[in-house]
């Protein structure tokens, strides 16, 4: 079923719920329904080009800074430059999200990562490249990432119906599920074969790619917010807080999704550790533990996309909170190398679960003039995702990689019967009353 006109020409508005369609038949048809809306379908497949490039890229420049220093300390403080700028990056540009054109800072964020990797494969094929360049470039990267997220994500709820905004929001998912386990592997095929100059180059024909899908297929007007101009920017942020401590239902669920994140899955970002002490293997068996955690979200993310319903989302992210410390616990466990992958597969799909259900609800949730702002200051959280890892860490030199897995498997399935008796059975109940007809629509 091809779906057309959607909305109408100079529409700067959400969709009605009104719009919806019959319900295509078979699962791929139903997962897939929002790409029949042209501007979304343009708008994924540029999100998937740049997340492509980016996972390529992040291995062509970690193998850069190794040939560079051949030093662990200074390859993950370049892995945490991209973070910390990042995390400080997100609740300014989520400011910047919902007082520009959404659709032009996607286009200018894109320009600006083309310049970026062609200086850094200038550098490299000319042998001029140094450390500092790379730590410039990770930085700038980071602070790229803290325009794209809010941006994007905010953008999406402009361009499908209401009742299609879990599905949406699962197609973005893949879309950065998919690189996740392609990319890697494609990197270092790629630096292996043309080198790692060459690879920024193509990297930056990737970005060049996706700001040429972006301009053509999705019109300004889907970027537009309507706002007071007038307000200054500390108003703007004293708002958004000042929205998020009134909702006392999204503040739950921000606190709520804190937990499986920060305290739950710390244990992954040590996995080749793991597979070198625990597991005795080396690059190649890490390079298939991550891909099976990647498969997981990509698998996760398409099954929400095909059966997900918004009345769902208190469910799917309890059930995603349960699954990420059944998963932790499996692992830490597990000596059985296809357990082991099946354990990170099911923690994948239990991250993008709580991913896309909280991204939901955030659409559902906060007015369109806000969102940016919102998701900015949502971001800042997941930021804090490797942090976990510093403590994770440093109590695995303590006891053990494995009892770390085991204790945060254990403290996140009890830590999910405290959301659902504090949280998440309220925003259920308010979810079934607030949004009596949705289910229908869905």
């Amino acid at each position: 079923m091809r779906l057309v006109g959607w909305p109408p020409p100079g529409a700067i508005v959400n969709a009605p719920d009104n719009t919806a369609s019959v319900e295509p038949r078979g699962v791929v048809r139903r997962a897939l329904r929002s790409l029949g809306f042209p501007p979304f379908r343009y708008f994924w497949a540029s999100n998937f080009i740049v997340a492509m490039g980016l996972m390529v890229q992040f291995t062509a420049r970690a193998w850069l800074v190794v040939q560079l220093t051949d030093s662990a300390l200074v390859l993950g403080a370049v892995e945490a430059s991209w973070a910390v700028t990042f995390a400080l990056g997100s609740i300014p540009m989520g400011l910047v999200a919902d007082r520009f054109n959404r659709r032009t800072l996607l286009l200018i964020d894109n320009v600006v990562a083309v310049l970026v990797a062609l200086t850094l494969g200038v550098l490299v094929v000319t042998d001029l490249v140094a450390v500092w360049h790379v730590f410039a470039a990770s930085l700038v990267a980071g602070l790229l990432g803290a325009v794209r997220f809010p941006a994007s994500q905010a953008m999406t709820g402009r361009l499908v119906p209401e009742h299609l905004f879990m599905n949406a929001t699962s197609l973005n998912t893949a879309s950065h599920s998919v690189p996740s386990v392609v990319g890697p592997a494609l990197g270092g095929l790629l630096v292996g074969g043309v080198g790692v100059g060459v690879v920024y180059f193509a990297t930056s024909g990737a970005h060049l790619a996706a700001a040429v899908m972006l301009f053509v297929g999705v019109a300004a007007s889907f970027g537009s917010i309507a706002r007071d101009d007038a307000r200054s920017v500390t108003s703007d942020l004293r708002d958004a807080i000042a929205y998020l401590r009134a909702d006392a239902h999204l503040l739950r669920l921000t606190a709520v999704i804190v937990m499986p994140f920060v305290l739950g899955s710390s244990y992954t970002l040590l996995l080749a550790l793991f597979v070198e002490q625990e597991l005795g293997g080396g690059a190649a068996m890490f390079g298939f533990l991550s891909a099976s955690l990647g498969a997981g979200g990509v698998i996760g993310a398409m099954v929400i996309a095909a059966a997900g319903q918004s009345r769902q989302i208190a469910y799917l992210m309890f059930l995603g909170i349960v699954g990420v410390g059944a998963a932790a616990l499996i692992y830490g466990f597990s000596h059985w190398l296809p357990l082991t992958a099946l354990a990170l597969m099911v923690g994948g799909a239990a991250q993008s679960a709580l991913f896309v259900a909280y991204e939901t609800f955030l659409l559902l949730r906060v007015p369109d003039e806000m969102r940016g702002r919102i998701m900015g200051l949502t971001f800042t959280i997941f930021a804090l995702f490797p942090v976990g890892a510093i403590f994770a860490g440093a109590l695995a030199d303590l006891v053990g990689l494995r009892a770390v897995a085991i204790l945060e498997g254990g403290v996140v399935l009890v830590l999910a019967l405290f959301a659902w008796r504090f949280a998440l059975r309220h925003v259920a109940g308010a979810t079934a009353a607030e949004a009596p007809g949705q289910a229908e629509a869905i």
